[in-house]
């Protein structure tokens, strides 16, 4: 899977409302991300789908997943 590093990675697809907030969320509070955004590549959304099936999905250093964000439900890929 992903290699770990020290800040999350964050998997998301344009016009994704749940993506859009999660991070405008973390810009305000100045978080750093790795943002890999799935429709560019298929090699992207193949690394995402390791994951889940919805995003946002979130893989934090330490191996943790978390799909969506909230109350929003997140997009499907």
């Amino acid at each position: 899977m992903v290699r770990e590093g020290k800040i999350p990675i964050v998997y998301t697809i344009r016009g994704c409302d749940a993506c859009t907030k999660l991070l405008k969320k973390w810009d305000a509070e100045r978080i750093v991300y790795d943002e890999r955004r799935v429709e560019l590549s298929q090699a992207t959304l193949n690394e995402a789908r390791q994951y889940g099936k919805l995003v946002p999905i979130v893989v934090w250093p330490d191996g943790r997943v978390e799909q969506g964000f909230g109350d929003s439900f997140g997009c499907f890929i």
